[in-house]
Protein backbone atom coordinates (compact mmCIF):
# COMPACT_ATOMS: atom_id res chain seq x y z
CA UNK A 1 0.00 0.00 0.00
CA UNK A 2 0.93 3.66 -0.69
CA UNK A 3 0.03 6.69 1.10
CA UNK A 4 1.01 10.30 -0.46
CA UNK A 5 -0.15 13.11 -1.95
CA UNK A 6 -2.38 12.59 -4.39
CA UNK A 7 -1.06 14.42 -7.92
CA UNK A 8 -3.23 16.12 -10.82
CA UNK A 9 -2.87 12.38 -13.01
CA UNK A 10 -5.18 11.28 -10.41
CA UNK A 11 -8.45 13.43 -10.17
CA UNK A 12 -10.40 11.52 -12.20
CA UNK A 13 -9.98 8.52 -10.19
CA UNK A 14 -10.21 10.24 -6.78
CA UNK A 15 -13.65 11.72 -8.13
CA UNK A 16 -14.91 8.50 -8.96
CA UNK A 17 -13.35 6.70 -5.33
CA UNK A 18 -15.51 9.53 -4.07
CA UNK A 19 -18.54 9.39 -5.89
CA UNK A 20 -18.47 5.59 -5.03
CA UNK A 21 -17.33 5.34 -1.23
CA UNK A 22 -19.48 9.15 0.05
CA UNK A 23 -23.44 8.42 -0.15
CA UNK A 24 -25.24 11.98 -0.29
CA UNK A 25 -27.75 10.49 2.72
CA UNK A 26 -24.95 9.82 5.14
CA UNK A 27 -26.34 11.70 8.08
CA UNK A 28 -22.12 12.84 7.87
CA UNK A 29 -22.20 14.37 4.73
CA UNK A 30 -23.46 18.18 6.00
CA UNK A 31 -22.42 19.52 2.64
CA UNK A 32 -22.88 19.29 -1.07
CA UNK A 33 -19.28 20.09 -1.66
CA UNK A 34 -17.96 16.95 -0.21
CA UNK A 35 -19.91 15.77 -3.27
CA UNK A 36 -18.49 18.47 -6.06
CA UNK A 37 -15.86 17.34 -8.18
CA UNK A 38 -14.46 20.45 -8.17
CA UNK A 39 -13.18 21.10 -4.68
CA UNK A 40 -11.74 17.44 -4.95
CA UNK A 41 -10.25 18.65 -8.29
CA UNK A 42 -8.84 22.14 -6.19
CA UNK A 43 -7.66 20.12 -3.61
CA UNK A 44 -5.26 17.66 -5.44
CA UNK A 45 -3.77 21.11 -6.97
CA UNK A 46 -3.04 22.73 -3.72
CA UNK A 47 -1.94 19.54 -2.18
CA UNK A 48 -4.29 18.79 0.47
CA UNK A 49 -5.40 15.68 -0.64
CA UNK A 50 -4.04 12.33 0.56
CA UNK A 51 -4.61 9.13 -1.01
CA UNK A 52 -3.64 5.54 0.01
CA UNK A 53 -3.44 3.00 -3.09
CA UNK A 54 -3.38 -0.61 -3.64
CA UNK A 55 -1.93 -2.01 -7.03
CA UNK A 56 -2.53 2.22 -8.27
CA UNK A 57 -6.58 1.91 -6.81
CA UNK A 58 -7.27 4.43 -4.57
CA UNK A 59 -8.03 2.51 -1.49
CA UNK A 60 -8.88 5.65 0.99
CA UNK A 61 -8.48 9.58 0.16
CA UNK A 62 -8.78 12.27 2.60
CA UNK A 63 -9.07 16.17 2.14
CA UNK A 64 -7.52 18.44 4.56
CA UNK A 65 -6.75 21.98 5.40
CA UNK A 66 -4.19 23.70 7.90
CA UNK A 67 -5.71 26.59 9.53
CA UNK A 68 -2.87 28.90 10.08
CA UNK A 69 -4.60 30.84 13.05
CA UNK A 70 -5.66 28.00 15.04
CA UNK A 71 -2.30 26.08 14.94
CA UNK A 72 -4.29 22.75 13.95
CA UNK A 73 -5.51 20.67 11.32
CA UNK A 74 -8.95 20.32 9.63
CA UNK A 75 -9.78 17.19 8.22
CA UNK A 76 -12.87 18.20 6.06
CA UNK A 77 -14.10 15.13 4.14
CA UNK A 78 -12.68 10.96 3.98
CA UNK A 79 -13.41 7.88 2.18
CA UNK A 80 -11.93 4.60 2.94
CA UNK A 81 -13.21 1.50 0.39
CA UNK A 82 -14.97 -1.00 1.80
CA UNK A 83 -12.75 -3.47 2.00
CA UNK A 84 -10.34 -1.87 4.29
CA UNK A 85 -12.47 -0.35 6.74
CA UNK A 86 -12.32 -1.05 9.89
CA UNK A 87 -8.53 -1.42 9.95
CA UNK A 88 -6.95 1.47 11.13
CA UNK A 89 -6.44 2.58 7.96
CA UNK A 90 -7.78 6.52 8.04
CA UNK A 91 -5.39 6.39 11.18
CA UNK A 92 -2.55 4.77 9.20
CA UNK A 93 -3.17 7.53 6.81
CA UNK A 94 -3.79 10.92 9.36
CA UNK A 95 -0.08 10.06 10.48
CA UNK A 96 1.54 11.04 7.39
CA UNK A 97 0.57 14.94 8.41
CA UNK A 98 0.22 14.31 12.17
CA UNK A 99 2.29 17.35 13.18
CA UNK A 100 -0.19 19.07 14.26
CA UNK A 101 -3.75 18.08 16.36
CA UNK A 102 -6.48 17.33 13.58
CA UNK A 103 -10.12 18.22 14.00
CA UNK A 104 -12.91 16.88 12.70
CA UNK A 105 -16.57 18.29 12.12
CA UNK A 106 -19.44 16.01 12.62
CA UNK A 107 -23.10 17.20 12.62
CA UNK A 108 -24.18 16.48 16.46
CA UNK A 109 -27.04 14.55 15.36
CA UNK A 110 -25.17 12.12 13.38
CA UNK A 111 -24.87 8.37 14.16
CA UNK A 112 -21.27 8.96 12.53
CA UNK A 113 -20.29 10.29 15.70
CA UNK A 114 -20.07 7.06 16.96
CA UNK A 115 -17.30 6.39 14.82
CA UNK A 116 -14.79 9.21 16.22
CA UNK A 117 -15.61 7.83 19.69
CA UNK A 118 -14.71 4.00 18.77
CA UNK A 119 -11.45 5.04 17.17
CA UNK A 120 -10.16 7.20 19.56
CA UNK A 121 -10.62 10.25 18.64
CA UNK A 122 -11.37 12.92 21.67
CA UNK A 123 -14.34 14.94 21.80
CA UNK A 124 -13.19 18.76 22.04
CA UNK A 125 -16.45 20.19 21.79
CA UNK A 126 -20.30 20.31 20.77
CA UNK A 127 -22.73 23.01 20.06
CA UNK A 128 -26.29 22.62 18.54
CA UNK A 129 -24.79 22.32 15.26
CA UNK A 130 -21.69 20.07 14.95
CA UNK A 131 -19.53 17.92 17.46
CA UNK A 132 -16.08 18.65 16.85
CA UNK A 133 -13.29 15.51 17.23
CA UNK A 134 -9.66 15.99 17.32
CA UNK A 135 -7.17 13.45 16.84
CA UNK A 136 -3.48 13.46 17.58
CA UNK A 137 -0.40 11.60 17.23
CA UNK A 138 0.37 9.56 20.60
CA UNK A 139 3.65 9.78 19.71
Amino acid sequence: MQIALANPTQISEVVYFFNENLERNNSAVYSEEFLCPLGIKAAIRRKKMIVATVEGQVVGAFRFYRKKTQNKISLYQFAISEVYRGQGLLKTMLNTINDLPIAALCPTESNFNAYYFKSGWNLQEQNDEFKIWIFSNPN
